[in-house]
């Protein structure tokens, strides 16, 4: 499986070429015939044909495997009943733990594990005592596989004979139990455990030490400091972990002298531990370390005491006896030490951190600390692109041309940070003209100074930009495409200017239209979309009329930007009257153009698609019916096409009913969620938490999407958290969501779980976050438990096109689903350019994923 490739959107519409389906993902497709063969083979009377069944049940899907899966395991055969159960547990069949139960006293130790291993992956509250029995079994490697199953049930019942059994003779059984006795959380198991921090085997005593730091409570602090004498670096090493993941604010001193240790693993355990704790004396052990060690060289990269500081500075729980609030402290001491006699190095490190922190109050001392000389330029510019503001960016801007590579770099990349189009800046025009006049920025940089004058949004920069459309360097001239999309729209913050022959923006944007390179072209079409007014509407309608050697897609994807944003009757019929004669690809391209434009009679000829014929006009209508919330034939048509018969067209329906519909929607996509159709009922449980979200119905959260949590199809139960995390709610006491993150076997519920559980976490949350972040096998998602991201504010049109690995070009019909900004999955097919458009996307990030069916 190749990894899918992460797209970074534009404002506006944007085209995409991606891979979805290897072929060796193609070929997993299951024909309906191949599940009428399985099933009938599973009844056959030959063991080896059963077993050949088995082994496919897993292919199946969890609609028409898992009933079969359960079934078999109560095979004759040992060898069907292990392919069977290996295939339950893939397949999350309702009922294999009960079924499985009976397994656990079966003389052959292969079936007792098994039985282990299906109530680990499906936990069963009648499952405990059959597994608490269990944990007495002659076979070492059953009685782990039964405590490991134990830790996975969710229940105070598992605790006691959990700790019964701490004695065990086999250290890799007490691992696991300890292991389990954290995962379960209970506080009962606190001073057992910390008898065990003396075990005879080190490797024990390591599970013991990440145990009490899981669990986190304050009595196993002094143990731990104990443990720090450890004659093992590896437990001295969890030790520290542990006592930070804790806050233990008492072991401050003890842990202090690691921060020097000559070993490596013990340094970045004792410094990630003093960020985790936070406290005043911790912060002060940290900011000492600065420019020190590891962190002397006094790059612009991270480095482990760097990043403690901005754990310490960023967590809203930290201890603080300064005013101002959490992470105050941080801000505090590293503001004295700018202000200080502190080394270069050191000074590096905390304009770094409070960069990191987007410290915006002290970006003045960042400053002042650069004009005397203490904080090196290049430093000083890296920290205001995260702490800076718009006062910063005149002094930002002294610097795009310095003879200095590094602080041209930096400067730059402070400025991109800084400028924002939204809100206009004139003052960064004369400076940026002036460095594209100079001869030390590389061609590369003046493609950045391009971009930055699309920044500024101030109108007087579109001349320059305009002349830079004649560069002879091709990274330079897109570069100017792309500004003058980004700064929008003329006269758009309300400025009047006047251009002479050769510099009006459309003008320059359509002579690129008409370039014989494709990828001027496209970078055009984005631009006018983005940009275009009146003008340029009027000759793209021309153009559209034009002859062969129009690149009409093009002038479609500019002339659909232009009509959501300066609509006119006569384009809407003119779009009209080109679908009329329009055939293939086209017609998509056309009905998306019109879809944007916000006018009655553009929605009459979309209302109108939806109800003909072929199933790909409904499917283009219903992906562009979302481009009209508020209104009552938009949302009446939506609704209709939920019940249409072509699978695509309802999921596309689904997705869009998201922002059109309303709390009253709920019946119709709960029954849409539950029912068979993955695409569908992908779409439908995230359009539920979209429109819990937008009209603040908890109920919706606890009535329709905390049961899709449990779905067997996992990208239904990503979309039921990623739902619950849009509108801040939760399912019950947070057991399911934790649940999720640490057990699904599914990366992007677990993704979904985390972004649940990372807004306004209780304890039992966070540690479960912490847990996720330190072992979770997925960077992504471990990432994601680290720290919460906002979820984005702003939409944006978005086009994907998709491409099979292999394929010369997009095909109709491909099968996609595409991981948004705001956490849920988009799953359906493409339209007839092998593409697929959401007129309101998330802003931020777009991800493909393995399509719904071949999701596990």
């Amino acid at each position: 499986m190749k990894s899918m490739p992460q797209i970074s959107p534009r404002l506006l519409p944007s085209l995409f070429l991606v891979l979805v389906l290897s072929s060796a993902q193609a070929r997993a497709l299951v024909w309906p015939d191949v599940a009428e063969r399985v099933e009938r083979d599973l009844t056959a009377a030959d063991p080896a044909t059963r077993r050949g069944a088995a082994r496919e049940l897993a292919e199946l899907g969890p609609g028409r495997g898992a009933p079969l899966a359960v079934e078999a395991l109560g095979d004759g055969d040992d060898e069907v009943r292990l392919a069977a159960a290996d295939a339950a547990i893939r397949l999350r069949a309702p009922g294999a733990t009960d079924a499985v139960a009976a397994w656990l006293n079966a003389p052959d130790a292969r079936l007792r594990r098994k039985a282990c291993e299906v109530a680990r992956a499906l936990p069963s509250p009648r499952a405990v005592a059959p597994l608490a029995r269990t944990l007495g079994d002659p076979d070492p490697e059953v009685r782990a596989a039964a405590a490991e199953a134990l830790g996975h049930q969710a229940s105070g019942d598992a605790v006691p004979p959990l700790l019964g059994r701490l004695d065990d003779p086999t250290p890799a059984v007490r691992i696991q139990i300890v292991g389990s006795l954290a995962r379960l959380g209970d506080p009962r198991a606190v001073v057992p455990l910390v008898g065990k921090v003396q075990d005879s085997s080190p490797d024990v005593r390591e599970a013991v030490a990440r145990a009490l730091g899981d669990l986190g409570d304050p009595r196993a602090s002094s143990a731990l400091v104990l443990a720090l004498r450890d004659q093992s670096s590896d437990v001295r090493r969890d030790a520290l972990a542990a006592l930070g993941r804790m806050k233990a604010s008492d072991a401050v001193d003890a842990i202090a002298p690691f921060a020097v240790d000559r070993t490596a693993s013990l340094r970045l355990a004792a410094l990630g531990a003093l960020g985790h704790i936070a406290s005043p004396d911790a912060v002060r052990v940290l900011v000492s370390a600065l420019g020190t060690g590891d962190d002397a060289a006094g790059s612009l990269e991270r480095t482990s005491v760097r990043d403690a500081l901005v754990v310490a500075g960023g967590d809203p729980a930290a201890p603080t006896q300064t005013p101002g609030g959490p992470g105050q402290g941080v801000r505090s001491a590293l503001h004295a030490l700018l202000g200080g006699s502190s080394t270069p190095q050191a000074a590096t490190s905390a304009a770094w951190v409070l960069g990191e922190l987007k410290a915006s109050a002290e970006a003045a001392a960042i400053v002042v600390a650069m004009r005397r000389g203490a904080l090196p330029t290049a430093a000083a510019l890296h920290a205001l692109a995260g702490a800076g503001t718009a006062s910063e960016v005149p002094i930002v801007l002294e610097f795009v041309a310095d003879p200095s590579p590094l602080v041209r770099g930096e400067a730059l990349g402070a400025a991109m940070a800084l400028l924002d189009p939204n809100h206009p800046d004139g003052r960064a025009v004369e400076p940026l003209a002036a460095a594209l006049r100079d001869a030390r920025p590389s061609a590369q940089e003046r493609a950045r100074i391009a971009a930055l004058l699309g920044r500024t949004g101030a109108p007087r920069a579109a001349p320059l930009l305009v002349e830079l459309l004649r560069a002879h360097d091709p990274t330079l001239r897109l570069a100017a495409i792309d500004a003058l999309g980004t700064l929008g729209p003329a006269h758009a913050d309300g400025a009047t200017t006047t251009t002479t022959p050769g510099q009006d923006p459309d003008d320059g944007l359509l002579d690129a239209l008409g370039s014989s390179e494709a990828p001027v072209r496209l970078h055009a079409a984005i631009a006018l979309s983005e940009a275009g007014g009146a003008k340029a509407r009027a000759a793209l309608l021309g153009k559209l009329d034009g002859g062969d050697e129009v690149d009409r897609a093009a002038v479609l994807t500019a002339l659909g930007g232009v009509v959501a944003r300066a609509p006119s009757e006569d384009a809407v019929a003119r779009l009209t009257g080109a679908l009329d004669l329009s055939a293939g690809p086209e017609r998509d391209a056309i009905l998306e153009a019109l879809g944007r434009a916000p006018l009655a009679s553009a929605l009459r000829t979309l209302a109108a698609a939806a109800r003909r014929e072929e199933p790909m006009d409904r499917r283009a209508a219903a992906a562009m019916l979302a481009a009209h919330p508020g209104d009552a034939s938009a949302l009446a048509a939506t609704r209709a096409l939920l019940g249409d018969p072509d699978a695509g067209v309802r999921a596309q329906a689904a997705w869009a009913l998201g922002t059109v519909g309303d709390a009253s929607d709920v019946p119709r996509l709960t029954a849409l969620a539950q029912a068979a159709d993955v695409d569908a009922a992908t779409n439908a449980a995230a359009a539920l938490g979209r429109i819990a979200a937008r009209t603040n119905a908890l109920d919706i959260d606890a009535r329709a999407l905390c049961p899709l949590a449990a779905d067997p199809r996992p990208y239904v139960r990503a979309n039921a958290l990623a739902g619950l995390s849009l509108g801040g709610g939760r399912c019950g006491d947070g057991a399911a969501e934790r649940t999720a993150l640490l057990e699904d076997p599914s990366e992007d519920v677990r993704a979904a779980a985390a972004l649940v559980l990372s807004h306004a976490p209780a304890p039992d949350d966070a540690r479960a976050l912490a847990r996720c972040a330190r072992s979770d096998p997925s960077g992504t998602v471990a990432g994601r438990c680290r720290a919460s991201s906002p979820l984005p504010s702003r939409t944006h049109p978005t086009l994907v096109y998709v491409v099979a690995e292999g394929a010369p070009s997009p095909h109709p019909g491909s099968a996609y689903a595409m991981l948004l900004a705001d956490g849920t999955l988009h799953a359906g097919t493409t339209d007839r350019r092998g593409a697929v458009f959401d007129p309101v996307a998330p802003e931020g990030d777009v991800t493909l994923r393995r399509p719904s069916a071949l999701a596990r």
